[in-house]
This record gives C-alpha cells, structure tokens and sequence, in this order.
C-alpha cells in the first residue's frame, strides 16, 4: 500500500484518546443500604453488563473514526506505480512521451489518443512537487523537448493540445530525444514515462533501449514507466491497396477497382462491404470475407459516363480505425474524343488503306476516340473546331491557307498526329508545316528492299524507347517486345536539333538502331504535336500489325489531346513529399488538403514543385495563378499499410528490451477501482459517528 500523504498518518495517534478514556473512566460500584440484597445484586450485575458492552462499542467506534480519519487523508492506494517508485529511488527529472501514431485512432467509443492524455495528464499529476518534468508528443517527426522545468500548466496545456497523427511513430527515435533532454536536468534519477498502445510496429526492439549519460559519462538505464493507454485485443482490418486498371472489356471509360483487405484480428471478418464512391454517389459495391490474420482481395468494375479528372475512394465497413478503412484515389477517365483522321492514300482493299490500321485502332472497344476518315481533299475542307486530334496519314503538304489554319489548331490546344509514306515531300512540308513539326524533315532513308529474302535481318528496329514518358510508361517488360520487334524498312531521317526554329522545344521519345529517331513529339501554344518517321500501313514497315500499335495509337491520341493519366506513377503516404509536374501554361499557387488547410509547397529549378511533407490521407486539390483547381494536378495520399497491425507487444518482450526495472502502469478500467480507498474510508468515519450518536443518547 502507498499513501500520497504519509505525514497524514500521524493524526491516528489521535485513536489513543478512545483507550485512555476508557481505562480512567472506570466506575467503581457503589453500596446500596437496602434491605433485599439479593434483588439489588442481581440488577446490578445485568446494568454493569449493558454498560460494559455499550462503553466497549462506544470505545470501537471512536478509535474508527479517529483512525479512519487521517488514513483517509493520507490518500491510500493498493498498487506500485510511479509514485511508489519515487518513495523508493527518490525525486527524478521526468520525460513524458505520448505516442500520437495513427494507431492511436483506434476507438470503441473512446479513443486510445483520449485514454492516452488521460494517462500523460495523470503521470504529470503523480510527480512530486520537486521532480522537474518535460513532454514530448511522438509523431513521425518528433521534435526535441525541451529541458525538464516546473512549468505545470504549461506541460499540461502540451497535453490538452496534443493530436493524433495519421502516420507511424517511432518510439524508440521519440524515447532516445526525451531521454538526451533529461541529461539536461542536475537531479540524479531519470525518468521516461512511455504512454502508448504499444503495438507491434511502435518500438523498433533491434534497436538499444535509450540511455542516458551518469554522473562519470557512462551510459545508464532510466527508470522506465509505461502506462499502457491500450487494450489486450485490438480487432482491425484494413484497405491496404487499392489498385485501378482500364476495363477495356466493359467499354471506353471503363476501370476495375482492386481492393486488397488485410485481416489483423483473431477472428475472421465476414460480409465487409466494398465500394467504389464520388462524393456521396456509391458507383459501385461488393462482399468480401477476410480470414482472421489473412488477406483478401475484392474486384469492382466501374464505368463512368463522363471524362475528365475523377476524384473519389474506396471503402470498406468501418471498424475501431475506421481512417484505414478507405483509400482515396484521382482518376483521369478519358474525356470523349473527336479525331479527323486525313487519308492521304486510299485503298479499295482495305487492308492496304493507308487510314485502315489506324481506324481500326482508335475505334476499338474500350478506346474514347470517335473517328472520323476523310480523305486529304476532304480533310482540308473540314472545320476542326469540333475536333480534338488531327492525324495526318501519308498527306501531301497542305497549301498556306490550310496551313495556318492547322497552326491555329495546335496552339489553341489541339493535337496532331503526323506520319510518312510517298506523298511526303519533306522540302513542301518544312515550308509550310516547319513551325509546327518537332524537327525539320530531310530524307526518306531505305534500309533494306521489302522484298528482299534477308529484309527481317537488315530492317531497322527500336533501339532506344523513353519508357519513363506516358507515351511509351507501358511498354515494359514482355510488353516491350511489341515495340522491339517491328521492322522498319523505310523512314524519315530528321534534321539534327538545332537547325530550325524548333530548337529545345522537342523531344525524341524513340530511335532506331542508327540512333536515327523514330518518335519525335513537341508543345506548340497550347497543343502537342507527334512526328512518327515511318507509315501506319504495311508499306514501309510491318509495325501495324504488331501487338503494340493499337495501344500505342490510342495512347497517342490521349497524350496529343492531353487526357493522358500522367500521374499514375505518383503515389505519395502521408509523412511523405511528392513532386508535381506542371505542364505547360499549368502554375501551382496553393496546395490544399482535404480538411481545406493549405500545404507547403516549393518550386525546384527543373519545373518541378515539391509538395509537403503531407500530413493527413485524402484527396489534395491544387490551384493555379487564378486561384482556381487544377485538375490535373490532384493527388491523392494514402496511409502506411504497417500501422494497420495492431497486435500488442508481449509484457515479457517489453520486460527484456526496457529492463526487468521496468515499472508497469496500466490503465484499464478493470485494474482501477472505481472508488478510491480513501471515500470508503470517510463513510466509515461517518457511519460511525452517527452511531456513536445514537449510543449516547440511550
């Protein structure tokens, strides 16, 4: 038993007093000159008996209240907890640490965060008045303490104000700062008192418990006193991915929605719902049963009726950290498109149109692109207003007037596809066309007849594609063979950079063995513009009818009309930065998370802007210099899966890496009386004044 008052306890000597009066209150019995003794002696042996055993109750009841009094105030209490250490070792400079890791979100209707103040403010309340103290809340980057000190209030007000994170903490980087900050202190013993849910990925136990320097510099054990702020079993499951793929099967602006589940509970889970939301719209939703301590995964098809950039999450059925439960996600669902596709070689055998490959490509199930075929008469004469992308396919150079108003098409955004084949004459189209290709054109270059029996050996390949582009980002792998295997028997040779007007403003996404380049793309206004060297049809290559052409065609289409998903390689977790990639006319002015506060953010000398660290899970909008948002610049932040366990660390295991000195502190509702000692106490005191009372008025 431990007493918050000891010197309370001199009051008892007060419980003498009962003792003395009685012994000197002793009546001594008086003779009777009556006459029948007998009569007299027998009432005066049972009154002698009613008073013996009322003195003795009134002498039990005042010790009570005498003794009951003082204990009372001296504040008893059955367990050994801080304050039992200090009686033993003496005052200590003391670091509270309190764990503010995402896994202390975890609720049952109180949340471990709300226990875990309740137990910083009572280790803070526990301390002697001469124990200097310092507090330090443990996030993913924790900051120094300052040293310990006196301040109360103002450690107290640290502690009130505290927050949970929604990223993983590391204690033992936590303990190791609170621990150098008690060096500072001139008091000999040191304390560090951890209140946390000590789960599974809260210490890193490889790593040495914190030390800290003793009075000759050698490295001594703190006293420590983990106040367990958690709760022996902590069921959880968790949306640890969720991965989005086109569903080209379901058609164009189809996606399939992958959710991959991680049971951490003993118990199965059975019935989880999955769902695909947009705002407060549920897109789509499934079951999905999880075996206790497994893994399962649940797929979602979704087809959105519109393009653009999507913003929604993926849920599950929430459960006591409901924030690992849902996984946002930003979508660009390609828009619609219109493409004018210029024939400049028709055929009445359809495998040999120039345009046959192409439309069969850009109208194949699955892809956005409405297109429509006209031939170079015809081309010309159409308004592009409505359209989105031109492909010009084998096209003889269009004349002055149908040239600039091709030029006004890409600079106002529009796209443009160009290809070679005999009609090209590089001379007419570097006059007319030379401000919009990415290089001026120079010759058409043969590599080997079509014909010849050797042709497939001495064709030209790809050599060097630029797969870190979104042009070329699938094309990995077993994917790349697409690319590497087609024979080029003809193409355009470009002029070296440098030699026109377009000079920086280009790249080469794709060249061929000779290092002459096979893909060449550029920005002009607000527009893009592709220069590909050889034909779409069989004529100078056999590329058409490789596997790769048809997505690669459509990919053209989206990155030329700019509805190209860019930022699918950009995953950032929360505690993290990203780098964003403004394109073009694209300015970044503000960043701002979900809960609306604005995010730092720094623009690098490459054009990049570094954004964050990010501090919360959600969907982030990005403004432009007009203070509107910037669609295509959202990102979304995602949790780190490992916090989702919460398995606690064993006692035994905590016992060895702390050091069998280890003092435990829990607080569960089970180990804490519901009334303190000291109350029952005072109703005793009570309740035997008022019979001590009632005895004396008889």
């Amino acid at each position: 038993m431990t007493f918050a008052h000891p010197w309370m306890l001199l009051g008892a000597l007060a419980a003498l007093i009962p003792l003395l009066v009685h012994l000197f209150d002793r009546r001594r019995p008086r003779p009777h000159p009556f006459g029948p003794m007998a009569f007299v002696l027998r009432s005066q042996k049972r009154t002698a008996s009613r008073l013996k055993l009322k003195r003795l109750l009134l002498y039990a009841l005042r010790t009570l209240i005498l003794l009951a009094l003082p204990i009372a105030l001296a504040m008893p209490e059955f367990r050994r907890d801080a304050d039992a250490a200090v009686a033993v070792k003496g005052p200590a400079a003391t670091a509270i640490v309190l764990d503010a890791s995402l896994s202390m979100r975890w609720s049952d209707g109180t949340s471990l965060f709300e226990r875990g103040r309740d137990e910083a403010r009572d280790a803070l309340a526990d301390l002697r008045p001469e124990e200097p103290a310092t507090v330090l809340v443990c996030t993913h980057a924790p900051e120094a303490p300052v040293a310990p000190a006196f301040d109360r209030p103002r450690l107290r007000q640290l502690i009130d104000e505290a927050r949970p994170t929604y990223a993983a903490a590391d204690l033992s980087r936590c303990l190791d700062l609170a621990a150098r900050s008690l060096e500072e202190s001139p008091l000999a013993g040191k304390r560090l008192v951890v209140v946390s849910d000590l789960t599974a990925g809260s210490l890193r136990l490889e790593s040495p418990a914190p030390t800290v320097k003793g009075p000759t510099g050698e490295a001594v054990r703190p006293e420590v006193v983990l106040r367990d702020a958690g709760r022996d079993a902590l069921p959880n499951h968790a949306l640890v991915d969720l991965k989005v793929e086109p569903a080209l099967q379901a058609g164009p602006r189809a996606f399939q929605f992958t959710f991959t589940v991680k049971n951490h509970g003993d118990a199965p889970f059975k019935d989880l719902e999955a769902a695909v939301r947009v705002g407060d719209t549920t897109l789509g939703k499934g079951f999905v049963d999880v075996p206790a301590h497994g893994t399962a995964q649940k797929s979602l098809t979704v087809r959105f009726t519109q393009g653009g950039t999507i913003t929604g999450e993926g849920t599950l059925t929430p459960d006591g950290l409901a924030e690992d439960d849902r996984r946002a996600f930003v979508l660009a669902v390609p828009r619609p498109l219109k493409a004018l596709v210029v024939n400049g070689s028709p055929n009445a055998t359809r495998y040999r149109d120039e345009a046959f490959f192409v439309e069969a490509a850009l109208s194949a199930p699955g892809s956005p692109v409405q297109a429509v075929v006209r031939d170079a008469e015809a081309g010309w004469r159409e308004d592009l207003t409505p359209y989105d992308l031109v492909l010009l396919l084998n096209v003889t150079a269009p004349d002055q007037a149908e040239a600039a108003k091709l030029r006004a098409f890409v600079e106002n955004g529009g796209g443009l596809f160009v290809s070679m084949g005999d009609h090209v004459d590089p001379e007419a189209y570097n006059t007319r066309l030379g401000a919009l290709l990415p290089r001026p054109l120079r010759l058409v270059r043969t590599s080997v007849e079509r014909d010849d029996p050797s042709a497939e050996d001495k064709a030209e390949k790809l050599a060097q594609v630029t797969t870190e582009h979104p042009l070329f980002a699938p094309f990995t792998g077993r994917a790349e063979e697409g690319l590497t295997g087609a024979h080029f028997y003809r193409y355009m040779l470009l002029e070296a950079e440098g030699s026109g007007a377009t000079e920086g403003t280009n790249q080469v996404l794709a060249t061929y063995q000779d290092g002459a380049p096979a893909v060449a793309v550029a920005r002009r206004g607000k527009g893009r513009v592709a220069l590909f060297t050889s034909t779409v049809d069989r004529d100078w290559t056999d590329f058409p009818i490789r596997t790769s052409f048809l997505p690669l065609m459509q990919r053209f289409a989206a990155y030329l009309t700019g509805s190209l998903e860019e930022r699918e390689e950009q995953r950032v977790r929360v505690g993290e930065t990203l780098a964003l990639r403004p394109e073009g006319t694209q300015t970044v002015s503000t960043v701002k998370a979900p809960d609306g506060q604005e995010v730092p953010f720094k623009p690098q000398p490459d054009g990049t802007v570094v954004v964050g660290p990010v501090e919360q899970p959600g969907t982030f909008s990005v403004l432009g210099a007009d203070g509107q948002p910037v669609p295509a610049l959202a990102f979304a932040s995602t949790l780190d899966p490992a916090e989702s366990d919460l398995s606690r660390l064993p006692q035994d295991t905590l016992a060895a890496h702390f050091g069998e000195e280890t003092v435990k502190a829990s607080s569960t509702d089970a180990e804490r009386p519901p009334v303190p000692l000291w109350t029952w106490l005072i109703v005793a005191a009570a309740i035997a004044f008022f019979l001590e009372g009632t005895l004396l008025r008889k």
